[in-house]
């Protein structure tokens, strides 16, 4: 029975989520406690929204470099509307997710119409909504940048609070839900199809008839539709809005995506290679500040886990090549010795 490239792909990234596991479980005896588990889901949650999210753009063959700057701007302006207007939290993760969604067309109209590349246009729209957070972050009669603490239950409820005594947070069951939402928007829609087909080949895809410029902008709406989302229960979680929150969220979430399966060229992958890709990168981060190590290691690992996984993609694309070409030689000879 041959096994798909993708399915192989995705048994790595399993494995290499069970051997973190299997190692915090030796040297850490208190891992496998409904609290640290609990924790370790909710602080997953927040960079697996942002993963499952990017996942789109990265599929499509470019890449969403703005989504630490969505994160930093709608989560000061849920913040504002909590403390300054009292909305409830209901209503804010509705405008959250919007006004994430909003910035994403922003930058699919930038990438699709005027004809930018993603890393550009991403780039550089990610410092404009960065800005835009910094800018409307609370300060105090001297200008000075002040945390200003959400107190709204319906708010806190999202993220703070767990739903039960040392149970799972209301947030872990929302990524979980998007993931799967996302996977079969992916697996079982015409949107999912061209996606993978413009990442794939998108000059091929539009000889076709694809509409590449549609599919584009909405994958990137998408992207910060997750964006804004995360926003929301990351400052639901810490009850204000600091003026370094996003800081490097894009960064974590192209390597979540890499290390869980999603190739960087484009073509391949699912929100469950983001899921697990960001399961994976919260138990190293995770461990990493359990073991006292000093936090410039966060950015050192991050880059070597985006190194070594765009390589051995790499390696394994080749190696599937060379299977589907040996897999083809024989189907040309097995009718030939036939006959």
């Amino acid at each position: 029975m041959r096994i798909k490239s993708q399915s192989i792909r995705r048994l790595v990234a399993v494995g290499l989520v069970l051997a973190l596991v299997v190692i915090f479980a030796i040297t850490t005896p208190t891992f496998f406690g409904a609290r640290n588990i609990s924790i370790l889901l909710k602080d997953s949650a927040y960079l697996g929204l942002v993963a499952c999210g990017m996942a789109f753009p990265m599929i499509g063959g470019g890449i969403d470099l703005s989504v630490g700057g969505i994160v930093c701007a709608v989560g000061i302006i849920s913040v504002h509307l909590s403390y300054d207007f009292g909305l409830s939290g209901y209503a804010i993760i509705f405008i959250a997710t919007l006004a994430g969604a909003a910035f994403g067309l922003l930058n699919g109209i930038i990438v699709a119409k005027v004809g930018l590349t993603e890393f550009v246009a991403t780039l550089a729209s990610g410092f404009l909504f960065l800005g835009l957070g910094r800018a409307l972050v609370f300060k105090d009669a001297g200008g000075r940048a002040v945390t200003r603490a959400v107190s709204s239950e319906s708010y806190l409820s999202f993220g703070k609070n767990p739903l039960w005594e040392n149970g799972w947070y209301l947030i872990t069951f929302v990524w979980i839900v998007v993931a799967v939402g996302l996977y079969i928007v992916l697996k079982k829609t015409k949107f999912g199809l061209y996606t993978y087909a413009i990442g794939s080949n998108d000059k091929a895809a539009k000889m076709s008839g694809v509409d590449t410029t549609k599919i584009k902008i909405i994958g990137f709406i998408i992207s910060g539709a997750c964006a804004g989302l995360a926003a929301f229960l990351v400052t639901a979680n810490l009850t204000s809005s600091p003026a370094a929150l996003g800081d490097g969220y894009e960064f974590k979430a192209i390597a979540a995506c890499v290390v869980g399966g999603i190739m960087l060229g484009g073509g391949k992958g699912d929100t469950i290679n983001a899921l697990l890709g960001a399961l994976f990168m919260t138990i190293i981060l995770n461990g990493i500040y359990k073991f006292g190590l000093d936090s410039t290691f966060v950015y050192i690992i991050q880059g070597l886990i985006i190194l070594l996984a765009t390589a051995f993609d790499s390696q394994f694309a080749k190696f599937a090549a060379k299977r589907r070409l040996k897999e083809q030689r024989l189907s040309d000879i097995t009718p030939a010795s036939a006959s």
